[in-house]
């Protein structure tokens, strides 16, 4: 079974872009950052995961934010984001 739900929708200009996917990027990076402290703490190991976590979201927010300064602040871009939850 399988759920979709629509997360983003519109039209951004650059900076709007950098700042909500930026967001959403810090987000699941304090998220991963949160996990793995917690896993230091309770069980005296580092969380693999979310290590590997934290550093593919940190790429992913530098080439994103790369990409989105080729463009000019008066283009408008059109962003898609869907979450689909699978069971």
């Amino acid at each position: 079974m399988e759920t979709k739900f629509m997360l983003i929708d519109g039209k951004f200009t650059a900076e709007e872009a950098k700042e909500v996917l930026g967001n959403l990027l810090d987000f699941k990076i304090q998220f991963h950052n949160k996990e793995n402290f917690s896993s230091e703490i309770r069980k005296g190991v580092k969380n693999q995961q979310s290590l590997a976590r934290i550093e593919s979201l940190t790429a992913t927010k530098k080439a994103l934010f790369e990409y989105l300064e080729e463009f000019p602040n008066t283009d408008v871009l059109t962003i898609f984001s869907e979450i689909q939850i699978k069971r």
